[in-house]
This record gives structure tokens, C-alpha cells and sequence, in this order.
């Protein structure tokens, strides 16, 4: 088991020094929810004063925009995990990897360990620029660890959809359109913009079975509230439920595309 844990933590950096290669994508994931936290936070600013958000707690729409564009970075970053498998694919990489004695779980393993260490460093530097525009964290720093763990999770079972979409269809554009199709509607079906109990019933019944919204309402109860109540537990279940159908699926469509 050692062995292959040193085969996991090679292929993951091999991985990470490939993505620092291509600075671009690393940017793109990066500067949009940045841009997005700086555009939001003052269009809807005068939100954070109106005795909706206040009665719940909230008293800066910043500080409750933030864990939004948290998780954002992470569905950027998932999408490139999809496309970076259809590069090794497409570039004979993979086939090298399937030849070897490499259990096929390490090669995927890799590849999502490397997106999660990636996620780590963008989060930080997403709540650094909040903390720069004036967002305090009311659960302190356990509160940052907790929330980067939530999206990071999520980040990681994210990226197990965008791999699984790659290994389907073994095709970058397809993967990014879709990934691109399902990254919206995931952030604006929560609580991203709007705390979810003002939002019409529809819309909550589908957040209901977003995993991404109550990783959201998570983040804005330790950002905002200093809360790890109510919210905590059900994003636990609802990570725990996307990973028990998303990793055995993609895991069972690597060891059937990649022989």
C-alpha cells in the first residue's frame, strides 16, 4: 500500500507540474470568481443592508458572496481535470500509464490529489482577496480549514464528473461543454446570490439536490454567522452521497476506456 501511495503522490506531481505549464488555465479558474466577487459584492452591495438578509444574520453581501466564489474556482478547476485526461488521452500518455503495472485507481487518484492540492491554493487565494476587500471570517481560522476542506471535497467529486465525461466521450470540446452547461446552473440553483428560504419553491426544491448549495450554505454560516450548526452536517451527507455515486462510476470508466 505504501508503494502505491508514492506512486500517487509521483503522478500527482507530475500533474501539478503540468498544469503550472499552462499558467492560462490556472488563471482562468482563478481570476473569474475574483472578478465575479469584485463585480457581484458592489452591484448587489446595498442587498447586505436590507432587512432580508439582516434578519438572517447576514450584514455584508460581500462577506455572504464569497463562499460562492469559492466553490466556483473549484467547478473551474474541476472542468480542467475532465479536459487535462483527454489531453493525456489523446497524446498516447494514458496508454503509457496502462501498460505499466500502475493499478488503474492510482492513475485517477493522481489525478484528482493534484486537482485538490490546486483547489487548496486557489480557495486561499480567493478568500485572501475577500479578507483584502474586508471580509472576516466570524468562525475564525478553523472556520477558513473547514470551509476549503467543504469546497475542496466538493471540488474533488466535481472533477470525477468531468473525468467521467472525458472518459465517455474522449473529446476536449465536448468535455468543456459540458462542463461549462452544468457549472451555472450548479452555482445559481443554491444559495449563491440570494439566501435559498427567499427564493421561489421551485428553485429550492431543486437545490435540494444540488450538492453545491449546501456547500454554500455551509460556507456562508461559518463566514457570516460563525456557525457550525445546522448547515455542517447536511453538506457532509450530501458530499458523502455525490462521492458514493460519482468516484465508483468514474473509476468503473476508467478501468473499461483505458485497457
Amino acid at each position: 500500500m505504501g508503494r502505491r501511495l508514492i506512486l500517487v503522490a509521483l503522478l500527482a506531481g507530475r500533474n501539478i507540474v503540468k498544469s503550472v505549464r499552462t499558467p492560462m488555465l490556472l488563471a482562468v479558474s482563478l481570476v473569474q470568481p475574483v472578478v465575479w466577487l469584485a463585480l457581484f459584492s458592489q452591484t448587489f452591495g446595498a442587498l447586505g443592508a436590507t432587512p432580508e438578509l439582516t434578519r438572517l444574520g447576514y450584514h455584508s453581501y460581500l462577506s455572504f458572496f464569497t463562499p460562492a466564489m469559492v466553490v466556483l474556482s473549484v467547478l473551474f478547476s474541476a472542468l480542467q481535470s475532465g479536459m487535462a485526461t483527454v489531453t493525456d488521452i489523446s497524446t498516447g500518455m494514458m496508454d503509457k500509464l496502462a501498460t505499466s503495472p500502475i493499478p488503474r485507481w492510482v492513475v485517477l487518484a493522481a489525478r484528482v490529489f493534484a486537482d485538490g492540492v490546486v483547489m487548496v491554493l486557489q480557495n486561499l487565494i480567493v478568500i485572501g482577496v475577500a479578507a483584502a476587500m474586508g471580509v472576516t471570517v466570524r468562525a475564525g481560522a478553523i472556520g477558513v480549514v473547514v470551509l476549503v476542506a467543504f469546497a475542496v471535497a466538493f471540488g474533488v467529486v466535481w472533477a470525477c464528473l468531468s473525468n467521467l465525461v472525458a472518459l465517455a466521450s474522449r473529446n476536449a470540446e465536448v468535455t468543456m461543454v459540458v462542463g461549462f452547461f452544468l457549472t451555472l446552473p450548479v452555482l445559481f440553483l443554491s444559495s449563491a446570490f440570494f439566501p435559498l428560504g427567499l427564493q421561489p419553491g421551485w428553485l429550492q426544491a431543486l437545490a435540494r439536490a444540488n450538492p453545491a448549495a449546501y456547500v454554500i450554505t455551509a460556507g456562508q454560516g461559518l463566514m457570516n454567522l460563525g456557525s457550525y450548526g445546522p448547515a455542517v452536517m447536511p453538506a457532509l451527507v450530501a458530499l458523502g452521497v455525490t462521492a458514493a455515486v460519482l468516484v465508483p462510476l468514474t473509476l468503473c470508466a476508467f478501468r473499461t476506456s483505458i485497457r
